[in-house]
């Protein structure tokens, strides 16, 4: 039986450390995943609908290893492990997110470790990314260029959470993206593209493994360049997705 759970804000969902045998799905709402360094709660991400938690737990039977906490009135459903496996049969859609989020966890994780500093490494640094909805910042994303305004024109979104996936539009199973580009052969998207990312007041782009890389305020990252992130100078730049004759180029902004 799948269980659906209503929170309000700053409620705790799950406790780093509890044992658990449940993942969760964001029906609707906002989450905030924590974890404790040094006797501190410190923050690693914003969850926002359609995103799943609790996956890992539930998967290698290990105690929890984050705290989920509500930031606005959140709808989760919740599976229990017995749950999961009736769903890979009879929904096979619902056991997709979760395995896809797994996959995209592991590619970040590694992406970030890779570019770590030695310092970084030695102390487990983690990054404190800011609420997007904090200080009433705003975020958006603008088409520079006609295919470019086409598929912004597509997409009914807005920027909650941190990493924001893009990527191109599917029908695969194993895809989660937040902004889905339509794009036909050859393309210049590929199926996991980039995430953009917020950390200390900068906004960044890291490669998710694509084909043809991508541009960040004239930068180049994927392929022989790496994953990045690289940061935009100021609050705004222009981001082109594949190569730089790509007619999939957008100006990111944040504003206050």
């Amino acid at each position: 039986m799948v269980n659906t759970w209503r929170y309000a804000p700053n409620d705790l969902i799950i406790r780093e450390n509890d044992p658990g045998e449940s993942a969760y799905i964001i029906e609707s709402g906002k989450v905030a995943v924590s974890k404790e360094s040094n006797g501190k709660q410190v923050h690693i991400a914003y969850l926002a609908k359609g995103a799943t938690f609790g996956e890992m737990s539930m998967v290698d039977d290990l105690p929890r290893s984050a705290s989920v906490t509500a930031v606005e009135e959140t709808v989760v459903r919740e599976f229990h492990r017995d749950d999961l496996y009736g769903a890979m049969k009879e929904n096979p859609d619902v056991f997709g997110k979760f395995l896809k989020s797994i996959f995209e966890r592991l590619r970040e994780a590694n992406s970030v470790i890779a570019n770590m500093d030695p310092d970084s490494k030695r102390q487990g640094r983690l990054a404190n990314l800011k609420d997007p909805g904090s200080k009433a910042e705003s975020f958006s994303i603008e088409g520079v260029t006609p295919a470019a305004i086409a598929a912004v024109a597509a997409n009914t979104f807005v920027i909650k959470t941190f990493p924001f996936k893009i990527g191109r539009k599917s029908s695969d199973p194993f895809l989660y993206n937040h902004f889905e580009i339509e794009d036909k052969d050859p393309a210049q998207i590929s199926r996991h593209h980039v995430s953009i990312v917020y950390e200390g007041g900068r906004i960044g782009v890291l490669d998710r493994g694509s084909e043809l890389g991508a541009s960040v305020g004239g930068t180049r990252i994927g392929g022989k360049h790496g994953p990045g992130p690289v940061y935009f100078d100021g609050k705004e730049g222009v981001l082109i997705l594949g190569e730089d004759a790509s007619p999939f180029q957008y100006r990111i902004r944040v504003a206050w």
